[in-house]
């Protein structure tokens, strides 16, 4: 009985050891194991507890140079569509800023030219301002439009 337990832990052990396991560069750039690689993709096979390392070392100097250039092409891929989505992200940034110039412009331009000036009040009702009111409104908005405009960022 010892010897066929003794056997079969044996046979047992020489399927695990035996094992080959994979390692490639998914599109991402993120480094993934497994026992099959997907198609189209290099791989290099890992070296593991227990492995002979003249026969894992083999396939795997010949699959480094494929799998480098095959992680260089993916990084390369993620940073290009990064550079793409920072170029987009700075296009609508830009976009919105010159929203706001011109609102803050058109703001200080009703304020230099009104006559009669007001804000509406609580109840909708006009509040005529004061000529000290529309001093400050009129800094204020051109504070705004040399912040909102003439700043680098």
């Amino acid at each position: 009985m010892k010897r066929l337990l003794l056997l079969t832990a044996l046979i047992v052990w020489s399927g695990v050891a035996s094992a080959v396991v994979y390692k490639w560069v998914d599109a991402q750039g993120k480094t993934q194991y497994g026992d099959r690689p997907p198609d189209g993709v290099h791989a290099e096979v890992v070296e593991l507890l227990g492995t002979h390392p003249a026969h894992a070392s083999a396939p795997s100097q010949s699959a480094t140079p494929h799998a480098s250039r095959t992680g260089l092409a993916a990084r390369e891929a993620a940073a290009e569509t990064l550079s793409k989505e920072k170029q987009t992200v700075q296009q609508d940034v830009d976009q919105t800023r010159e929203k706001q110039c011109a609102d803050a412009q058109e703001r200080y331009k009703k304020l230099i030219e009104g006559r009669r000036l007001y804000k509406t009040g609580a109840d909708g009702e006009r509040q005529y301002l004061t000529s000290d009111e529309i001093d400050a409104e009129r800094l204020n908005a051109k504070r705004d439009v040399d912040q909102i405009c003439n700043s680098p960022t």
